[in-house]
C-alpha cells in the first residue's frame, strides 16, 4: 500500500474526484470549462467529464477557481467533505458547499474569463394515424432550450400538436418562458410566463404571468428536486364566456430522478389556486425517458390537464399519453 501511495505521488496523482455513480478518478485537475471537468491521469490519459456528474473533489494544488457571481478567479485550494467541497481561501478562510456547482471554473493558471455559460436543448416528434372507417392522424412536437450560467437560468418549452379527424383539423399549442436567478445554493427567485391555444375547446387562450420563491433541495446529474410558490394574473378567453382574468397563488415542483444507466423518470407539476372564483387548475406532465449515446432519445409521455372551472363537467380531465422520439444535446 505505501509503494502504491509512493507511485502515484511520484506521478502526480495528487486530487481525486469522486462521481455520482461511485467511480473515484485521480490525476491532476487541468480545468473546469464550459461544465466540463478535464483531469489528467497516469492510467487513461487526459479524461473529461461532466461537471454534473461529480459529487466531490480533493486537490493539493493550489488553482485558480472561480464561484458563482464572480468577475474574477482567485488562487484557491479545494478539499474534500462527504458531498461537495471546501474551498480554503489564500488567507486560510474555508467556505464549506453541500454540492460542487458553487465552483463555476477551474484553471491551472489564470484565465481571461472566470464564468461559462451552458446552452442545451432537446426536441421531440410523436406521429400517430388510423386508418380504415374512421381517418385520423395527429402530430406533435416539443422541445426545451436552457440557457444557463451558475447562478442564472433560462428555459424555453414549447409544445405543437395537430390532428386530423375524418376532415376536421384541430391544432393546439404551449409555450413556457421562466427565469431563475439563485441567492445562494438553494434559493431563488423565478419570473415565468405561459400561453397557450386550443382551436377546439371553449378555452381558446390562457396567458399567464407571475413570481415566485423557489427552494432547490438537490440538483445532479442524476436527481433533481425544485419547489416553488407565487403569485400569478391569469387571462382568459372563451368562444362563449368572452373574457376573463384574475390572480391566482401557484405552486410548482419539478422532479427528476435516475431509475438506472441511461433511464430516467421525470415530473412537472404546476397547481393554480384562482383567488376571484375559488377554482383550480392543475397541470401535470410525467413519463420515462431512455437515452442512447448518439443523442437519441425515447420517451414515454402523460399529460394531464385538471380545471374545475371547466363549463363541460365530462372535460374537467384531460389525458394523454404518447411515444415520442427525440434528439438531445
Amino acid at each position: 500500500m505505501c509503494l502504491l501511495l509512493c507511485l502515484q505521488a511520484s506521478l502526480g496523482c495528487s486530487d481525486t474526484v469522486w462521481l455520482e455513480n461511485g467511480d473515484v478518478l485521480t490525476g491532476s485537475i487541468i480545468k473546469l470549462d464550459e461544465g466540463k471537468l478535464s483531469l489528467k491521469t497516469t492510467y487513461a490519459g487526459t479524461v473529461v467529464v461532466d461537471w454534473g456528474a461529480v459529487r466531490a473533489l480533493d486537490s493539493d494544488q493550489e488553482l485558480w477557481v472561480s464561484l458563482v457571481g464572480e468577475s474574477e478567479p482567485q488562487k484557491r485550494t479545494l478539499k474534500k467533505q462527504v458531498t461537495g467541497v471546501a474551498v480554503i481561501e489564500g488567507d486560510g478562510v474555508k467556505r464549506e458547499f453541500s454540492a460542487v456547482w458553487p465552483l463555476s471554473a477551474i484553471h491551472q493558471e489564470l484565465p481571461k474569463l472566470a464564468d461559462t455559460w451552458r446552452v442545451r436543448g432537446d426536441l421531440g416528434a410523436g406521429l400517430d394515424s388510423q386508418f380504415g372507417n374512421d381517418q385520423e392522424r395527429s402530430l406533435s412536437l416539443d422541445g426545451e432550450l436552457k440557457i444557463d450560467d451558475q447562478w442564472n437560468k433560462n428555459t424555453l418549452r414549447w409544445n405543437y400538436e395537430k390532428e386530423h379527424d375524418d376532415g376536421l383539423e384541430t391544432s393546439e399549442w404551449l409555450m413556457t418562458y421562466a427565469y431563475s436567478r439563485y441567492l445562494d445554493e438553494h434559493v431563488y427567485i423565478q419570473g415565468a410566463g405561459t400561453r397557450d391555444f386550443d382551436s377546439d375547446a371553449d378555452l381558446r387562450y390562457r396567458t399567464s404571468a407571475g413570481g415566485s420563491l423557489g427552494y432547490r433541495f438537490w440538483e445532479t446529474r442524476k436527481r433533481e428536486l425544485r419547489t416553488s410558490a407565487g403569485l400569478s394574473r391569469f387571462w382568459e378567453k372563451y368562444k362563449i364566456n368572452n373574457r376573463k382574468k384574475d390572480f391566482a397563488i401557484t405552486w410548482m415542483i419539478n422532479y427528476r430522478s435516475e431509475l438506472k444507466e441511461a433511464l430516467e423518470y421525470y415530473s412537472d407539476t404546476q397547481i393554480f389556486y384562482r383567488l376571484g372564483s375559488g377554482e383550480r387548475l392543475v397541470t401535470l406532465n410525467q413519463g420515462i425517458k431512455w437515452r442512447f449515446d448518439s443523442g437519441i432519445s425515447l420517451k414515454l409521455d402523460h399529460s394531464l390537464d385538471y380545471d374545475s372551472q371547466s363549463l363541460d363537467v365530462i372535460k374537467k380531465t384531460d389525458n394523454q399519453i404518447k411515444m415520442k422520439v427525440g434528439y438531445q444535446w
